[in-house]
């Protein structure tokens, strides 16, 4: 059972660093592509794995926290807590991009920068999760 726990956890830390290149790829296309049509289209390829990851790590966290019978800690809370902002800021995100004109600069850039910061956010969330919950344990 010790092993299935260890494997249950390693599995989920690897869907969360999966997530943090995920967002470092986002942050390298946001800053480095200029044409917008370009830019949104590889955007959109990225976004469903974005997704499908966020996902994961919800699947795997619950498999945890069923083998560990439910327990609570203020960790456990506080990537709860992190996983619910990524999850509703990519949200709004999404249909901020959604609603958007594609063709008008100012809301490119605009949604550039909105994009920049909600990634950086999140891998500082992210970052500082991992930390604290190593950290304390």
């Amino acid at each position: 059972m010790e092993e299935f726990i260890t494997l249950s956890m390693q599995l989920h830390l690897l869907f969360v660093i999966l997530l943090v290149v995920l967002i470092i790829i986002n942050l390298y296309l946001l800053k480095s592509d200029s044409v917008f049509i370009k830019l949104s289209r590889k955007l959109e390829l990225i976004a469903p794995q974005y997704y499908i990851v966020l996902s994961a790590i919800f699947f795997t966290g619950i498999i945890v926290m069923a083998v560990k019978k439910f327990a609570f800690s203020l960790s456990v809370w506080m990537m709860i807590l992190v996983w619910l902002f990524i999850l509703v800021k990519g949200i709004k995100k999404h249909k901020i991009y959604k609603k958007m004109e594609k063709r008008d600069e100012n809301s490119q850039v605009d949604y550039k920068k909105l994009a920049i910061k909600k990634y950086t956010i999140d891998a500082i969330l992210i970052i500082v999760t991992i930390i604290f919950t190593y950290g304390v344990h």
